[in-house]
């Protein structure tokens, strides 16, 4: 039996063929290490009989991941998204519901986001994450393709349950996607691989979100609507076979496997880093919330401007009318002109975040996210308030995602036996604030109509950056990059 080798850096270094070396170009690349460190990461005892040269190539990948992949591989999470919040909002509007029921619904379809880290583990065992993004891509487009062959009017409790389980499946597809970028890009890359992330994942899902809503508000059946949507999801996510994913480590039992990745998580939760990270994720800031209500509010800012020419016509005229205005609205407000603003804030972003403190950037974006609905909340119900608000909007949007994502991956480090647990982690909190920010916002309309929501959002960014500001400072968090 061979026997263990106390220091297998080493003996990596000093043992391994010449041969081997241009074999780890690419994990001196991507990891930003050298060889004595990828055979420290590697060995293990039980592996001692390998040749080390061959577990090396087996495990490690052996070309570069480019950052701009994760645009693709993001984009059916983004779809699923949009179909919780935009879609949702729009049909259930046309449905006849009011904004307080969207809310509730809306919240009902996203608690699975803030509770995947129950169920994420999945995707650290087994296949590579990439066979597990693009399996769980297809289930979950099977789900939407089955909700929007029902009838949110007369079927609305199958319709939220197909709907709850293609946003249960698709949360692991972010859990694939941060297991890969925190295993397979570097941190000096990480801001630009975030910035593409949340393109394809705000762009992405935003664009297929408005080409639904169009497709419904002009009368296309809904079969054809659902195969647009399984289009969506699956095409992009085929990308990620491209990446050149190493295969699993040997870790042993399946037992050993859970308690490796349990003692990573709380390795992560109990430093100061950690828990710091999980009350900036869990909080308001930067949570951007009204994204999934601008098409549920829209019609609050349409109606005005047509009122003397929905008074001309009968009621289903107009409401007919009413309709195919709001859609093209709301079309226009998830269009090309918002998607070009929220890649432009995504990549402002990333690249101000592989230069700087990435927490006082995030707290710089939820500060702008204040300062807009303040603007928003003021200004008249017209179609220019909401147009123009939400590209600014928009544009805030891109940036405060590529800012979380940054700080999430730079926060949970590069652990390859739980890196998908650790960041579903960390983005359920940020899900858990989507969901409790944009339910209490939609508190507000009934009394004070989408002024009252729009200012709520804006008031709650507002204290979480003061709030959180104040105790990063107190820690010194704002001195270097954290």
């Amino acid at each position: 039996m061979a026997q263990p080798i106390s220091n297998a850096g080493a003996f990596a270094r000093d043992v391994i063929p010449a041969r081997c070396e241009p074999r780890l170009a690419g994990v001196t690349e991507n990891h930003g290490t050298d060889v004595a460190a990828a055979g420290d990461r590697l060995w293990h005892p039980r592996r001692a009989a390998a040749p080390l040269c061959a577990r090396l190539v087996l495990h490690m990948p052996r070309r570069p991941t480019p950052p701009w992949i994760f645009l693709l591989t993001a984009m059916p999470y983004g779809v699923a998204a949009a179909f919780a919040g935009a879609v949702m909002g729009y049909m259930a509007r046309a449905a006849g519901s009011d904004l307080d029921a969207i809310g509730w619904y809306v919240s009902l379809l996203l608690i699975p986001t803030f509770l995947q880290f129950l169920y994420a583990p999945v995707v650290d065992f087994g296949p590579r994450r990439k066979h597990w993004l693009v399996g769980i891509s297809v289930v979950s487009a099977g789900c939407m393709y089955a909700a929007m062959q029902l009838s949110l009017k007369d079927q609305m409790v199958p319709f939220l349950v197909l709907a709850f389980l293609a946003q249960a499946i698709s949360g692991l597809i972010g859990a694939c996607n941060g297991g890969l970028m925190a295993t397979l890009i570097p941190d000096a890359k990480s801001g630009q691989a975030s910035a593409f992330h949340t393109v394809g994942n705000l762009a992405g899902g935003g664009l297929s979100g408005a080409l639904v809503v169009y497709l419904l508000g002009h009368g296309y059946t809904e079969e054809s609507v659902g195969l647009v949507l399984v289009a969506c999801m699956i095409v992009p996510a085929l990308a990620a076979l491209a990446i050149d994913e190493p295969a699993r480590a040997n870790t042993g039992s399946l037992r050993e496997a859970l308690a490796a990745v349990l003692r990573d998580v709380k390795e992560v939760l109990t430093s100061r880093v950690g828990v710091t990270g999980l009350l900036l994720c869990a909080s308001p800031v930067g949570t951007v919330a009204l994204s999934n209500y601008f098409s549920s509010i829209a019609v609050d800012y349409v109606q005005p401007g047509m009122a003397h020419q929905l008074a001309a016509l009968d009621p289903e005229a107009a409401k007919v009318l009413l309709e195919e205005r709001v859609s093209d609205v709301v079309a226009w407000l998830s269009g090309w002109r918002a998607q070009t603003l929220l890649g432009l804030g995504a990549f402002i972003g990333g690249y101000l975040c592989d230069r700087g403190n990435r927490r006082a950037l995030y707290l710089f974006a939820g500060a702008l996210t204040a300062v807009c609905g303040i603007v928003m909340a003021l200004s008249p119900h017209t179609e220019a308030t909401i147009k123009y608000g939400a590209l600014v909007y928009a544009l805030i949007t891109g940036f405060s995602y590529a800012a979380f994502t940054a700080t999430v991956l730079e926060t949970i480090g590069t652990s390859e036996s739980s890196a998908g647990t650790r960041y579903s982690l960390f983005t359920a909190g940020g899900n858990a604030a989507i969901t409790y920010v944009g339910f209490v916002d939609t508190r507000f309309h009934e009394a004070h109509g989408s002024s009252g929501v729009i200012a709520s959002d804006a008031l709650l960014n507002l204290g979480g950056v003061a709030i959180l500001a104040l105790v990063f400072w107190r820690l010194g968090m704002f001195r270097r990059k954290s």
